[in-house]
């Protein structure tokens, strides 16, 4: 008999009774007679199986009694737009929301990150039409090389058309002193510009391209830019800035505005612009930043290029360039002195005992102040009647005047008093 039929008859309990409740130790092999129940190895084993199920089940319902409540959590496809199987989350604190409202948050939330991407998709396409490249030649003269052929690129933006002509908004610096200039449209047509007008204190021009040369080429409709209010931009506003970066082609990046309403000196003049971390890299220039809207409200102008720095260019706001675009479509320039300026160095002012004037540091070779003989390192007190307290003013009272107008300097040469007469001839007289 083995022990499985020894016990056949006996509750599990008294099986177990029988084990802890029994002295008999086996110390050898018994007689057939002697021969004990086999008891101490099977049932011993099978008591502390039910002992540890016992205190598992105990530890786990402790377990979950312990634990926060269990959150359910309802999230919706961003794609297909249908819900998801639900998914429970629990941890020893809380659930993984407190509330519905935190989870529909972030579902929302999702759900805006995918439109705004489908949001740029539609911009992009919608105003890519109304941005062009621009190529141009210029000839220098080098005393040792003689005459050199420089090539250029830049980009700009149709933002207006009449029965002739369709009008480019670019940057004077992109075409300044080019003598052919070519404007590639988004379809890959290349077609010969004209500069209609420019304004080098606000780096700003037009170029027109005639309607005739577009027909001919194939192009019967153009896509014109909506120039936006660059008063109604906010720090954090997504933008979208659109160019012929490195004179490759039309490209986009995006970004958001990091400052509004900024001064920055560029080359002697100061520009009103938006910063953005958009990359506006070189070929930018003259280019187009949208808004959300596919609006304009920048014109791509400069970047801080530096190796501890990353994310930083400028445009010039559009509400500054809207109206100057609209007088030089007309083909009427606005006239510039022809300097570089700056604050008046630290040891004149010592020696004049006043910081006041603008500070000439460049004069632009054949323009209207090398002309009338203003000279680099001449400091300007007046202008035209004003008292000139600073760079930034002599710049403001220039954009005042207007083309072949007459104007008295005043300032001080090597510490001696100088008045002179200089007439602001349009730049493309000269």
């Amino acid at each position: 008999m083995n022990e499985f039929e020894t016990n056949e008859n006996k509750t599990p309990d008294e099986v177990i009774n029988q084990y802890f409740e029994s002295s008999e130790v086996n110390t050898g092999t018994p007689s057939e007679e002697e021969k004990p129940v086999r008891k101490n190895h099977y049932y011993r084993n099978f008591a502390i199986c039910i002992l540890i199920m016992a205190l598992c089940l105990g530890s786990i319902s402790f377990g979950l009694a312990a634990s926060g409540t269990i959150g359910t959590i309802q999230t919706d496809s961003i794609f297909s737009g249908e819900d998801t199987e639900t998914e429970d989350f629990s941890s020893n604190g809380g659930s993984l929301f407190d509330s519905g409202e935190e989870a529909e948050a972030m579902s929302m939330s999702a759900e805006s990150i995918y439109e705004a991407s489908l949001n740029r998709i539609a911009i992009i396409k919608a105003v890519k039409p109304s941005v062009v490249a621009i190529s141009t030649v210029a000839y220098t003269q080098d005393w040792f090389f003689g005459t050199q052929e420089v090539d250029g690129s830049g980009s700009g933006f149709i933002f207006a058309k009449d029965s002739y002509n369709v009008y480019i908004a670019t940057n004077n610096h992109v075409i300044s002193g080019a003598t052919d200039i070519t404007v590639a449209f988004d379809d890959g047509t290349s077609l010969s510009g004209k500069v209609v007008g420019t304004d080098q204190n606000a780096d700003l021009a037009v170029v027109s391209v005639t309607t005739s040369d577009l027909k001919a080429a194939g192009i019967t409709e153009v896509v014109v830019a909506t120039l936006g209010d660059s008063d109604t931009v906010s720090n954090g506003d997504p933008v979208i800035a659109i160019g012929n970066a490195l004179g490759e082609g039309i490209t986009a990046t995006s970004g958001i505005v990091s400052a509004i309403s900024k001064k920055i000196n560029v080359q002697g003049k100061t520009l009103t612009v938006i910063q953005t971390d958009a990359a506006i890299n070189a070929g930018n220039s003259g280019g187009p930043l949208f808004n959300a809207k596919g609006e304009v409200i920048g014109i791509n102008t400069a970047k801080f290029s530096s190796e501890t720095v990353e994310g930083i260019g400028f445009s010039i706001i559009s509400n500054v360039a809207a109206p100057i675009f609209e007088k030089l479509a007309t083909g009427e320039s606005t006239p510039t002195l022809g300097v570089t300026v700056q604050a008046v160095p630290t040891e004149y002012v010592s020696q004049l005992g006043t910081s006041a004037g603008a500070y000439v540091v460049e004069v632009t070779e054949g323009g209207n102040a090398y002309l009338a003989g203003i000279q680099a390192g001449d400091i300007i007190t007046t202008f035209n009647g004003e008292t000139i307290f600073g760079p930034d003013q002599l710049v403001e009272q220039v954009k005042l005047c207007e083309a072949n107008q007459v104007v008295t300097v005043s300032g001080l040469r090597g510490g001696q008093k100088f008045t002179i007469q200089a007439t602001l001839y349009p730049p493309e007289s000269y």
